[in-house]
């Protein structure tokens, strides 16, 4: 029979539980694919109490990436590194609303829309519009080809194709298709070059090509 002292821990632990789960689910996640031909896009939206969004965009080392935040002014932004889940590079409740820097690293950037923990158990509302640009060259760019293509990495003219004659397209090039991911109506296809060990990554929405880049490393990229 169970005493009152341990019946007290399992509800505090079966507590504990909800409130894990329900805080890794107020993470909304967006995968961000700028227009095609454009280096940068805007976009609009809100958040409503501990809800957060996490805006995914992916660059090269090297690059300049460009974030600015307008709208309600309970709302912040964070911008996040590759593979970091909590510790930001930028974090905007401090430093303002808007960030610029070359990145150091190639990958998945995270930039975090939120409100402070007062705001969020208020259930405030905060409308929001957020700017984001990612321009330069970047490691293993050709020259003059910035915004993710590269010209001496066999990955030249890939932009705007029909993305099932890219596939093609890779595969006369020498690559391979090592991993792919989907995220809504977007698909990557990551490439391997074993000639060249060139990493790339292909990215596909609406049946073409909108952004063809070596991403430098992947763990299939082998």
């Amino acid at each position: 029979m169970m005493t009152n002292s341990k019946a007290a821990l399992v509800a505090l632990g079966i507590a504990a539980a909800a409130v894990t789960t329900t805080a890794v689910a107020q993470i909304v996640t967006t995968n961000v694919v700028f227009p095609r031909g454009a280096v940068g896009t805007t976009l609009a939206g809100n958040i409503r109490g501990p809800v957060t969004r996490d805006y995914v965009v992916r660059a090269n080392a090297g690059q300049t990436m460009r974030v600015r935040l307008a709208g309600s002014s309970n709302v912040y932004f964070n911008v996040l590194p590759p593979g970091s889940n909590d510790t930001a590079i930028f974090v905007g409740s401090t430093e303002g609303n808007s960030f610029a820097g070359t990145l150091s690293v190639s990958g998945a950037y995270k930039i975090r829309v939120y409100q402070m923990r007062a705001s969020a158990r208020r259930g405030e509302v905060g409308n929001f519009r957020l700017s984001i640009a990612v321009d330069g060259r970047g490691a293993g760019m050709g020259p003059g080809m910035g915004g993710g293509m590269a010209g001496g990495n066999g990955l030249g003219g890939l932009n705007g194709m029909n993305s099932i004659r890219a596939i093609d397209v890779m595969t006369e090039r020498g690559f391979r298709n090592v991993d792919d991911i989907s995220s809504g109506n977007t698909q990557y296809g990551i490439f391997y070059n074993p000639r060249t060990r060139v990493c790339a990554q292909l990215t596909m929405a609406n049946t073409r090509v909108v952004d063809a880049r070596d991403i430098r490393q992947h763990p299939k990229c082998r």
